[in-house]
C-alpha cells in the first residue's frame, strides 16, 4: 500500500478558504445582473422624475402667463374674452395651479352676469378639489356666500360668512365684515337668536369702529323682535 499523505490544518484552512471564495464567485455571478438591472432601474427612475419635475414646472410657467392675461381680460370688463381665456387654461393645463384659479375666476365672471348656477358650480369645484391657496380659499367661500344670498338661502350664506370669519385674523378688519354679513343674512332670516350672537361677537371684538356701531343697532332690534 502507498504510503498516505496527511493533510496538515494549514492546508484544511487553505481549501476552505477556496471553497468560501468560489461560493461568492458564484452568488455574486448569479445575482450581479440582478443588482446591475436594479441600480439601473433606480437611476431611470430618478431620471424620469427629474424630468417630469422639469416638465411640470415649465407647465406651470407657461399657464401662469396665461392666467395672468386672462386676468388682465376680465378686470377690463370683456368677461366673455376673459372666459374662453380661462377656460382654455384648464383644458390645457389641468392640475396646475392656474387651472385651479381658472376655476374661481370663471365662478366670479358667471357671478358676474347673473350665472348663479353656473357660478356655484365653480366655487365649489375649487372648493372640493382643489382647497389649498388662502387668497383662492377666500374667494371661492365669498363667492359661495354672495350665491347663496343671490339665492335668499340667508341661513346658508350666514354660515359661510361665519365659516369666512373664523378663518380670519382679527387684527385685518376681514372678521367684523363677514360677521357683519353674517348678521345682515341672519336678519334678512329673521334668526334674531343668531342675530344676537353675532352682534355681540361683534360687539366685544370690533369696539369703536363702525361696525360696532351697526351691531348695536342690529342687537337692539333683535332684541324686540323676541
Amino acid at each position: 500500500m502507498g504510503k498516505r499523505t496527511r493533510i496538515t490544518k494549514k492546508q484544511l484552512k487553505h481549501d476552505a478558504l477556496l471553497e468560501t471564495t468560489a461560493s461568492a464567485t458564484k452568488f455574486i455571478d448569479a445575482h450581479l445582473n440582478k443588482l446591475l438591472i436594479g441600480v439601473l432601474a433606480l437611476v431611470v427612475i430618478i431620471v424620469v422624475v427629474m424630468m417630469v419635475m422639469r416638465s411640470q414646472r415649465a407647465t406651470e410657467t407657461v399657464a401662469a402667463g396665461e392666467l395672468a392675461t386672462a386676468t388682465q381680460t376680465m378686470n377690463a370688463g370683456m368677461y366673455a374674452q376673459a372666459a374662453d381665456q380661462l377656460q382654455g387654461i384648464l383644458d390645457r393645463y389641468s392640475g396646475t395651479r392656474s387651472a385651479a384659479a381658472a376655476i374661481c375666476y370663471l365662478g366670479a365672471i358667471a357671478f358676474q352676469q347673473g350665472q348663479y348656477d353656473e357660478a356655484m358650480g365653480h366655487f365649489e369645484s375649487y372648493l372640493a378639489h382643489h382647497r389649498g391657496n388662502h387668497n383662492l380659499d377666500v374667494t371661492a367661500l365669498e363667492g359661495k356666500a354672495a350665491v347663496l344670498e343671490q339665492r335668499r338661502d340667508f341661513p346658508g350664506s350666514a354660515a359661510v360668512y361665519e365659516e369666512l370669519a373664523t378663518d380670519a385674523p382679527k387684527d385685518t378688519g376681514a372678521r367684523g365684515r363677514y360677521l357683519t354679513a353674517a348678521v345682515r343674512n341672519y336678519r334678512s332670516a329673521a334668526d334674531w337668536n343668531a342675530v344676537i350672537r353675532v352682534a355681540q361677537t361683534i360687539i366685544d371684538e370690533n369696539p369703536g369702529t363702525p361696525w360696532e356701531s351697526q351691531a348695536r343697532m342690529n342687537l337692539a332690534e333683535a332684541r324686540t323682535k323676541l
